[in-house]
């Protein structure tokens, strides 16, 4: 069978499920498909993400060379970023100006965060997204280069009290005392707790966890603007800081609301096989897709998941066979890294603040990790 003759399955994103699936790209050569990953650039595991920018994991650790894996497999790896998905004629648009057929496309993309409302002064503190991954450690570069220059830690405000929020707060504690500083860290949270979907006993042992490492707690109160010197609330106080970290305002990646395919902030909006509700060939999964018979947490665990299916009924599809139903799991394991040798465990109503449930999340993100670049 020629090249041009070979049906094509593309993944568009190298995210967990599609990590998955391309270690699987020899079954796809098994059946006489070509299995190709597009993406920019290597994966960067959002587990070790606050672990990253609290120095506790080298950039190294935190990423994967998607091209090596597929290829290692039998795959395909094209290094670019798709700007358009026309699924009328089933093409993909490449920045670089490649236009790339496909038979079947998966969606796996991420988020991204909407940071519309904080754009700062042009000489006001510089706001940081928690995602893309790669700018937490720039972030975390420039904070060790102030305090190797000063001696202090430069004042940061973190916006959102969720999970996210919470982790990323504490890991910047964690930070300035490993670099020998005091931590300079405000978050600021429109709820009246932290983790208001958490039990009320974990959410208060996080917060007396993160007041005891020094950090301001703003609750029930929201950001108004960025100004030149800092962050002004609700109530007209100004805290003053050099960087913001926005945890907030989380929505799936624009590419996923241009395809003329019913989607939403939330994502593409997909049934109990993963696929488009309007196309049949278009698959997606994790923070891209939307679950359309039920409301799911944007948490890996659901792309871990969900990848499996996804493979499953891809080659289904390419052979004519019946496709799989995802049925995600109602009770789920969630682990925060508190940045100072402790962790928060959450499990249904069951929570554990300690140095086991640290080593528990080290534990299951290393061999996540170790799957996929020792394979």
């Amino acid at each position: 069978m020629t090249e041009s003759c070979r049906p094509t399955v593309v993944l568009v994103g190298a995210g967990h499920a599609h990590l998955h699936i391309a270690n699987q790209a020899a079954d796809y050569a098994s059946v006489g498909a070509r299995l190709v990953l597009i993406d920019p650039g290597a994966f960067w595991y959002s587990g070790m993400a606050t672990g990253l920018l609290g120095g506790r994991y080298a950039p190294e650790d935190d990423q994967i060379e998607p091209g090596k894996l597929i290829r290692r497999r039998g795959g395909e790896f094209i290094q670019d970023r798709v700007d358009a998905i026309n699924t009328s004629t089933r093409t993909l648009s490449l920045a670089s100006g490649k236009t790339i057929h496909y038979d079947w496309l998966s969606l796996n993309v991420g988020s991204e965060v909407d940071i519309s409302g904080l754009e700062p002064p042009s000489d006001g503190p510089r706001v940081w997204p928690v995602k893309p991954i790669p700018p937490l450690y720039e972030l975390r570069a420039s904070l060790e280069q102030a305090i190797r220059d000063s001696g202090e830690m430069p004042p940061v405000v973190v916006i959102g009290g969720g999970a996210t929020g919470s982790e990323l707060t504490a890991n910047l504690a964690g930070l300035a005392r490993r670099n020998g500083a005091e931590p300079q860290v405000t978050l600021i949270s429109s709820s009246e707790r932290l983790l208001p979907d958490a039990p009320v006993g974990a959410s208060r042992a996080l917060t007396r966890a993160i007041a005891s490492f020094g950090i301001k707690l703003h609750l029930q109160t929201r950001a108004r603007r960025i100004t030149e010197a800092g962050v002004e609330l609700e109530s007209g106080e100004e805290i003053p800081c050099k960087h913001v970290l926005a945890a907030v305002g989380l929505q799936a990646k624009s590419l996923t609301r241009s395809l003329g395919l019913a989607a939403g902030p939330a994502g593409l909006h997909v049934n109990s096989y993963m696929q488009s509700l309007d196309d049949p060939r278009v698959f997606a999964a994790g923070d891209c897709a939307d679950f359309a018979p039920r409301d799911l947490p944007k948490l890996g665990v659901f792309g871990v998941k969900a990848a499996g299916i996804i493979h499953h009924n891809l080659l289904a599809s390419l052979r004519g066979k019946s496709l799989k139903h995802y049925k995600p799991q109602r009770v789920w394991l969630a682990i925060l890294n508190l940045g100072d040798g402790r962790g928060l465990l959450l499990w249904w109503k069951v929570w554990w603040l300690g140095r086991l449930s640290d080593w528990l999340k080290d534990r299951i993100d290393r061999r996540f990790m170790a799957q996929y670049k020792h394979t």
